[in-house]
């Protein structure tokens, strides 16, 4: 499992993959897509950008923090390639 593909859970820190997709308007995160959920994005709460090396791959990725009517996500961009992934699920 990649290391970058994963989703926490509060209690035991287990990793699963989920697939995430985010749609934009202009440069506003709008829609959140888990699966074949749709949840429009309430509130963009905090984004940061995070660089470095893992294991001798230069990294860098764009996390941010948006809460929809179904919950408060962490999701993160990586920036060479595009591709989204939820990172996070707040309780």
């Amino acid at each position: 499992m990649p290391i970058h593909n994963h989703l926490y859970f509060h209690e035991r820190m287990k990793r699963r993959r989920r697939e995430t997709e985010v749609r934009f308007e202009g440069d506003r995160p709008t829609i959140l897509i888990r699966g074949k959920e749709r949840h429009p994005v309430r509130e963009i709460i905090e984004q940061w950008d995070v660089r470095g090396t893992w294991w001798a791959i230069e990294r860098h990725r764009r996390y941010v923090t948006l809460r929809t009517d179904r919950g408060t996500f962490d999701v993160a961009r990586d920036m060479k390639t595009g591709k989204w992934t939820l990172v996070g699920v707040h309780d």
